[in-house]
């Protein structure tokens, strides 16, 4: 059953763009304190509040979103910098330290690219800035580092440690000009299991991802089961760096999940794995420069992959899963017998807890071609909403969805709400959906 949802614009809302520049920039400001806001459901009600507004076309706020700029506050000059900040991290504020390199050859009239890199257990964010400043100068990139104030152990698997990192992300999306297009995401060792935790659990978000020295898991509890994941990444530019000599559990955890991403079609994922090297690595192995400047995120991406159990949403791209099937958990009951689990080797436990996994896991596949046609399908989904830009949501257009070979024909309607709750959380000016429909698989 499909699921279209009530789209329809207020009576007399829709008008010609306004050409004002003061009009304009009355609307920047007004999107600007929405997606400054630090609570998601406070960014959620702003936008419902703006959606509301008579007087404001459709068109108007898409011009708005589309030239949105930068808040002031950020270290601007050339060089190495740091700047303390105050982060919203789930319901706690944190005194985080960011640091960043910005080139001198970074060019202010268009959006810089943004290498987001993740630091060691006991390390900080300025020891990531020396191996990026040689790449960052050739393609004009910024690098943004950091420090997790409490990152002295190792990685945890905790929602606490990616809500950190995605904030200090945003407030450099927030305070830069950056490219969401380009931004590529890299870590070392507790960076590194970090790194690809991020890529599988927000595949939308990222150019190219680069970890080193670290690795996904399968360890059932506390979140830690993201081999299940791998997947999701598999339409991204990836580079691993790993010392052969390194923890013989991490090396046989990160072969599997390449192997993984070799049975899904990765056209472009590499483990790199570097003799006579314990926990460690060699950055120059890779020409980043040319890898980097490469890597462009597709923000309408014609096909995507997205398997998921954890809480919802789970999103990735146009598409997110916003009901499970009772089947699926992200920390379910393992059943073993003790002998044959004994018998085994380590890579044996793997593979035999990623088929539990497997099982306890959502799956959805969706394509779309030139005319607008969607097909969709997936395991273990109760629904998914996809998100649809302008050129495929007109005022009277239709778009074609097919599940299990059946074609569902559905009318789009625009809708200044979906656009502004999508815009005042994600702030992405590359992508800016303005319909959704829901479809119940």
């Amino acid at each position: 059953m499909i699921l279209l949802s009530l789209l329809l614009l207020a009576p007399g809302l829709v008008q010609e763009p306004s050409s004002d520049a003061g009009r304009l920039a009355e609307l920047r400001v007004a999107l600007a304190e929405a997606v400054d806001l630090l609570d998601p459901a406070a960014r959620g009600k702003a936008a419902t509040t703006l959606a509301r507004r008579k007087d404001v076309s459709l068109e108007d706020w898409l011009a708005a979103a589309a030239s949105f700029t930068p808040a002031p506050g950020a270290p601007d000059g050339v060089g190495a910098h740091s700047v303390s900040v105050e982060l919203p991290v789930l319901e706690q504020t944190e005194a985080t330290t960011l640091h960043f390199y910005v080139p001198a050859s970074r060019d202010l009239a268009r959006p810089a690219p943004l290498m987001f890199a993740l630091h060691g257990a006991g390390g900080n964010g300025s020891q990531m800035l020396s191996e990026w400043q040689a790449t960052a100068e050739a393609l004009g990139m910024i690098v943004c580092a950091p420090t997790d104030p409490q990152a002295d152990g190792g990685y945890a698997f905790t929602p606490r440690e990616r809500a950190a990192a995605l904030a200090a992300l945003r407030w450099a999306r927030r305070h830069y000009d950056v490219d969401e297009n380009r931004i590529h995401l890299s870590g070392s060792s507790r960076g590194g299991h970090l790194a690809w935790d991020l890529a599988v659990r927000y595949p939308d978000l990222w150019a190219s991802v680069s970890p080193r020295i670290g690795g996904p898991t399968f360890v059932v509890s506390g979140g830690r089961n993201n081999l299940r994941y791998v997947e999701n990444v598999a339409h991204l530019p990836l580079r691993d760096l790993q010392g052969s000599d390194d923890d013989p559990k991490l090396l046989i955890n990160l072969r599997l999940a390449f192997e993984r991403l070799r049975a899904v079609g990765a056209a472009d994922a590499q483990l790199i794995e570097q003799a006579g090297i314990g926990h460690g690595y060699r950055h120059d192995e890779v020409d980043w420069a040319a890898f980097l400047g490469s890597a462009v995120r597709a923000p309408f991406p014609t096909r995507i992959r997205l398997r998921a159990a954890w809480e919802l949403p789970a999103r990735a791209a146009w598409m997110e899963i916003t009901r499970y099937r009772k089947e699926v958990k992200e920390t379910f009951e393992v059943r073993v017998d003790g002998a044959q689990w004994d018998a085994w080797d380590h890579e044996q436990r793997v593979r035999h807890m990623l088929q539990l996994a497997d099982a306890c896991t959502a799956s959805v596949r969706i394509e779309r071609d030139a005319e607008g046609k969607i097909r969709l399908s997936g395991e273990g989904v109760g629904v998914v909403r996809l998100l649809l830009p302008a050129e495929f949501a007109p005022p009277t257009g239709r778009v074609s969805v097919t599940l299990e070979d059946k074609e569902k024909k559905l009318v789009l309607r625009r809708s200044t709400g979906v656009m502004l709750a999508d815009f005042v959380e994600r702030f992405d000016r590359s992508f800016l959906p303005v319909a959704d429909v829901e479809i119940r698989l």
